[in-house]
């Protein structure tokens, strides 16, 4: 593909995201855009084209404006499936068999839990969780001994999780908590996953101060940094030991870190 072609096609998606008055799934408009943009970004990479497309100073604006526009898109989204499983006839769990991008979760949660080994321990907190705390959701449901806590400051949302863990029989192992990220203390012994979304400039520095000793940060590399921003990463108070790969099936990759004390 010419630069030229990938240029006008991001900044059409970014051109009509940023007219619409309404995000979420609701606006059929929206959904054509952000499943056009995926596919696109997922082929690209699958073709091995963009590595560095979004460092290109003909797409800086675009690499800067289309993930703000991703992003808001992504809680409207999550705010509305949730609403939608909740009110179904269906099971919970059947209902929520119908997301999206469900593959893609399960992709990212099977490379986490493999990143972390053998004995990935029982403990989790997900900063960032959202209305659709699927990370948490999934993790409980592969094995009852897991407990996770869903740490995130739209209160909405947490109101929707929270409903929405019930609904499936999770409340025994997933808590939602409607704070900050940097008022969130875990302990020691909870691996904490930092969300694509999450938004706590300082919170590297906060959960070293709260010895934590592992950490997941999800990112965004190559062509998917026209959806998500890339992550903000620890300094020298954490070591990565591992990092998923690029990928077509997940749009994130996840990164590893033991506190460099351990």
């Amino acid at each position: 593909m010419e630069h030229f072609e990938a240029a006008a096609f991001l900044t059409s998606i970014h051109d009509t995201l940023a007219t619409q008055s309404d995000l979420s799934p609701e606006n059929p408009k929206v959904n054509s855009c952000l499943s056009r943009l995926v596919a696109t970004l997922q082929d690209w990479q699958r073709n091995g084209y963009g590595a560095a497309l979004a460092d290109h100073p003909e797409f800086a604006s675009l690499a800067e404006a289309l993930p703000d526009l991703c992003a808001r898109a992504e809680c409207e989204m999550e705010k509305w499936w949730c609403r939608r499983i909740l009110a179904s006839d269906c099971k919970g769990a059947q209902a929520l068999a119908a997301f999206w991008y469900l593959g893609n979760y399960q992709s990212l949660c099977h490379a986490e839990l493999q990143m972390l080994g053998q004995a990935p321990g029982r403990r989790f907190a997900f900063l960032g969780s959202g209305a659709l705390p699927l990370t948490a959701i999934l993790l409980a449901q592969d094995s009852p001994d897991i407990e996770v806590s869903c740490v995130d400051c739209d209160g909405d949302a947490c109101m929707m999780a929270s409903d929405l863990i019930a609904v499936l029989g999770l409340s025994r192992q997933i808590l939602v908590e409607n704070c900050d990220a940097l008022d969130y203390k875990p302990e020691t012994d909870r691996t904490v996953i930092c969300a694509s979304l999450l938004h706590a400039p300082d919170i590297f520095e906060h959960l070293d101060d709260c010895n934590t000793r592992r950490m997941i940060v999800r990112d965004a590399e190559g062509p998917y940094r026209f959806c998500y921003r890339p992550a903000q990463l620890p300094g020298p108070e954490f070591i990565e030991r591992s990092r998923s790969p690029l990928s077509a099936e997940r749009i994130n990759t996840s990164r590893f870190f033991e506190a460099t004390a351990c």
